[in-house]
């Protein structure tokens, strides 16, 4: 596994910045991009977006939900 999150991602007041939120993964091709932005609403964690590129030829078991019921 792959850990993709390298910067601090909470911010509390005067108290040292802390690396606390992680995104994995299980293949590391290609990386995703990780952009740290400002926190939504009142929260002390920064808000984090990933693009992640999709593997052409996945495929998946035919048990898999691709969607909420």
């Amino acid at each position: 596994m792959d850990r993709w999150v390298e910067e601090s991602t909470r911010y509390r007041g005067e108290e040292e910045p802390l690396l606390l939120d992680f995104v994995f993964t299980k293949k590391p091709e290609p990386p995703p991009s990780v952009q740290y932005l400002s926190p939504m609403g009142r929260s002390d964690h920064v808000t984090l977006e990933l693009e992640i590129q999709k593997e052409d030829g996945i495929s998946y078991r035919d048990d898999y939900k691709k969607e909420r019921d």
